[in-house]
């Protein structure tokens, strides 16, 4: 089967990732208590059939076209190599499976490649079935089955665990170490970090005394700021007072009903303070 260049790369790349989930599940279900061999996962792995998403990912393959004829240098024409095994399943040889889809399963760390003992069944044949004029067929009726532990290399699920998070190291502080110096230096050194903790403390004093003198110095000014602030408000409050007995006064007067139930408040209020209670109207609208 022969694929151009870009349908190489696409198959290539939807095999691998469809493979790769297809064997994940194999090795989950089936390599759990035991290990797996290559072929044996290549056995059950081509059984699961793949996803929709592959079948339209290399939609374009040419599988039943004739393979192109090519030729070398010297004119000799060049013989495609075999096809695999299962070319339109992602794991399509047991070659593709064990150089581009374990390796990176075995990367992502959830399964591991351990050596186990295995019993293996072999025929044992005779000295006279050895002979190359015994037959096959005669060697393998003739010849019964023995179980041999042999040492193989098997696929096995692995689940790292969950290691703790380490705890933070807490920060030493600061050490000066001044004992690979000489006397002189030393004693200059000393002077010398005095000298900037004394320099850091007086620099912080005078910062916090300008910062004193400025608010002194900006005292008046924020109280005065905060006096005509407050005359603003208390001038805007008079004046909305003042709109709103407008607008009552207004609505008065362009309303008959309403002057005749000013009027009767005002004669109920006069007779209440007078100590005769009256009933005022329901209707009566106040400010």
């Amino acid at each position: 089967m022969y694929l151009q260049f870009a349908v190489q790369a696409a198959h290539h790349k939807a095999a691998i990732r469809e493979g790769a989930t297809i064997v994940r599940q194999v090795i989950a279900r089936d390599a759990v208590k035991t290990g797996l061999s290559t072929k044996e996962i290549f056995k059950r792995a081509v059984k699961e059939p793949p996803s929709p998403a592959f079948s339209l990912a290399i939609a374009s393959e040419r599988a039943d076209s004739a393979p192109e004829i090519r030729y070398g240098k010297g004119g000799r024409r060049r013989i495609p190599p075999p096809a695999p095994p299962h070319p339109h399943h992602p794991v399509r040889s047991i070659s593709f499976l064990k150089h581009h889809i374990l390796p990176i399963i075995e990367g992502e760390q959830s399964v591991r490649h351990v050596r186990e003992q295995r019993l293996i069944t072999q025929p044992r044949a005779d000295a006279a079935l050895r002979s190359p004029r015994a037959s096959k067929r005669q060697a393998a009726s003739a010849a019964p089955a023995a179980s041999v532990e042999t040492t193989v290399w098997l696929w096995r699920a692995f689940h790292p665990p969950q290691r703790p998070p380490a705890p933070p190291k807490p920060r030493s502080p600061a050490v000066y170490d001044w004992s690979h110096m000489k006397q002189s230096k030393r004693q200059a050194r000393k002077a010398r970090e005095e000298f900037t903790a004394k320099r850091a403390i007086l620099r912080a004093r005078s910062k916090a005394l300008r910062a004193e003198a400025r608010r002194k110095e900006e005292a008046p000014l924020l109280a005065k700021q905060r006096a005509e602030a407050r005359a603003r408000h208390e001038e805007a409050e008079k004046a909305g007072l003042a709109a709103k007995l407008e607008r009552r006064k207004r609505w008065e007067e362009q309303n008959p009903v309403a002057r005749a139930l000013v009027k009767k408040q005002a004669e109920a209020n006069q007779k209440s303070a007078l100590g005769k209670p009256i009933a005022t109207s329901k209707g009566l609208r106040t400010a």
